[in-house]
């Protein structure tokens, strides 16, 4: 979230700390056999939502010129195990 914070203000998006801190509150409520939908997806075969998510984030932030090292390597990685299934 301090990644898309920081992307967010470069686009003019103001994000306050509160903002971060709610967002990431709602991961309080998940139990720990939890697994998020891109998770279901990948391991269902299915195609994910990681283009619209983490790759949007990567897109924006090397065209604002700023690193978001966390989504790129989430990107990066989930992008291949995407490919590896559909091949």
């Amino acid at each position: 979230m301090l990644e898309v914070r920081a992307l967010a203000e470069t686009c003019g998006v103001l994000l306050t700390e509160e903002d971060v801190k709610w967002a990431m509150a709602q991961f309080d409520a998940f139990t720990p056999d939890s697994t998020a939908s891109m998770q279901r997806d990948l391991a269902a075969g299915r195609k994910s939502e990681l283009e619209d998510q983490n790759g949007t984030i990567c897109r924006l932030a090397a065209q604002a010129g700023i690193a978001v090292p966390v989504h790129a390597t989430i990107y990066r990685s989930m992008a291949l195990l995407e490919s590896l299934r559909s091949a």
